[in-house]
């Protein structure tokens, strides 16, 4: 079918022209004559040709023709000559491009096909597609999210956190990314000061930048940000206690509540955004599990752990803040995808996350093992924090190394990695600290990977 409209649009075959005969095409392309008949059948519908009855089949009058100026004129292609930069009111850096695929890949957040839960979710999407699925998804709901997703977010996902929440304190995201954007707009406005962790997440960084805030750099431990002066000096901050980006750090509860006190004197609002929680072995409640004073918003990714392309994530805040934040997502797009969300709603809804938790963190439990040996066999010297459940490790090196240096030796060993000087705010032009992650890379290769590694940080070191 694709091969007849692709020959029609380049107008080798004029319109009027009869077709072949569904026995001529089946007999020509060795193929069925029941795929013929589909193929004809479909291009009917789509217009591209017309069946007569008694006489064949036609392509139709002009059905692919692009649109035509009078006198023969076409459209006229538009010059790149124009200064567009001067035009702007930000100028953005461009995303780092994805390196090539390597075959030891230690980088964070990329998608592994052998733990995301096929069937599963293959089942879901199906069932999303059910007539009564549909009617309830595919209306017009305004900016409203889809009630069954909050409600099993609530029941399913926040409880593991130790967070109670109401469905009008919840707002569904696309990703955690979107959270954080439509956080930061909402209380990083002109004559606040907003504190961020340093090294802490770029893409906090990032959307601090863009704010009329004043950002703050906030010291840190290996509990994680303390709390001090810093805080209080701060309208608002982010903070990812859960388990620290990227230093693994999960702050410690005495640590937590002291944080929330100092908050409470200083009356600073706490943006906890989540990373990779869900498969700690010994989880504490979240800070706004124990906050008492409303001042907590939390952020969360489902698509994190289960799939970057997911792009589902929520904001759990005060009703006060929910209703603007969805106000200020309206702008933007009214929600996310409904049949998405009516998808990974039936994905909890049948007992699905729980199970696919399960086996990500007997399997990732492995790659941890591996890699905890492959280090202090391969790296004995190097400093390496880890936290079980997480998959990421943070290697502290003896000495800053130039990220170009260290990314030519990795590409010249087939390895992809993350150089830090990403997550630093002060620092420019070398690292002292690599990430190391075994989200992607199986078990069988991680030790020839530390291997290669190995050889990598002592041609630069």
């Amino acid at each position: 079918m694709q091969a007849i409209i692709d020959t029609i649009r380049e107008h080798e075959v004029p319109p009027g022209t009869r077709l072949p005969s569904t026995r001529s095409l089946s007999r020509r392309l060795g193929i069925s004559r029941n795929t013929a008949i589909a193929a004809i059948e479909a291009m009917a519908e789509q217009g591209v040709v017309e069946i007569r009855n008694r006489s064949g089949c036609y392509v139709a009058s002009n059905p692919l023709a692009p649109a035509r100026l009078p006198n023969g004129r076409t459209p006229a292609m538009p010059s790149p000559a124009r200064d567009w930069l001067r035009r702007f009111s930000v100028v953005l850096p461009e995303a780092s491009p994805r390196p090539p695929t390597a075959e030891f890949d230690f980088t964070y957040g990329q998608f592994d096909p052998t733990l995301f839960p096929t069937n599963p979710w293959r089942a879901c999407e199906r069932r999303a597609l059910a007539v009564t699925e549909i009617e309830a998804w595919a209306r017009d709901t305004g900016d409203a999210d889809d009630p069954m997703l909050v409600d099993y977010l609530i029941s399913t996902v926040l409880a593991r956190q130790g967070i109670r929440a109401r469905p009008e304190e919840v707002i569904v995201t696309l990703g955690g990314q979107q959270g954080r954007f439509l956080v930061a707009q909402l209380l990083a406005g002109q004559g606040t000061t907003t504190g961020f962790e340093n090294p802490g997440m770029l893409e906090t960084r990032q959307v601090l930048e863009l704010m009329p805030t004043r950002a703050l750099s906030l010291p840190m431990d290996d509990d994680g940000v303390i709390a001090g002066p810093e805080v209080e000096a701060c309208d608002t901050i982010f903070l990812t206690p859960g388990h620290q980006c990227p230093t693994t750090a999960v702050m410690p509860l005495d640590r937590r509540e002291a944080l929330l006190d100092c908050a409470t004197r200083a009356d600073t609002i706490v943006v906890e955004d989540t990373f990779e929680v869900e498969l700690l072995p010994d989880p504490l409640p979240a800070l706004h599990g124990l906050d008492r004073t409303g001042r907590v918003i939390h952020i969360g990714s489902m698509s994190k752990l289960i799939a970057p392309g997911l792009r589902m994530g929520y904001v759990v805040a005060p009703a006060e803040v929910t209703r603007q934040l969805r106000a200020l997502r309206r702008l933007m797009h009214r929600h996310p995808p409904g049949n998405n969300q009516r998808a990974l709603a039936l994905f909890l809804a049948h007992g699905h996350y729980g199970a696919f938790l399960r086996r990500a963190y007997r399997v990732l439990g492995e790659r941890n093992d591996r890699m905890c040996a492959a280090l202090a066999r391969h790296l004995p010297e190097m400093q390496v924090r880890h936290r079980r459940g997480a998959s990421t490790f943070w290697m502290t090196l003896p000495s800053p190394v130039p990220d170009q240096a260290l990314a030519a030796r990795a590409a010249s060993e087939n390895l992809s990695v993350r150089p830090s000087v990403h997550f630093f705010d002060a620092q420019k032009g070398g690292i002292g600290h690599l990430q190391l992650s075994v989200s992607n890379l199986p078990a069988e290769r991680i030790e020839e990977g530390v291997k290669r590694l190995s050889r990598v940080l002592r041609g630069v070191l």
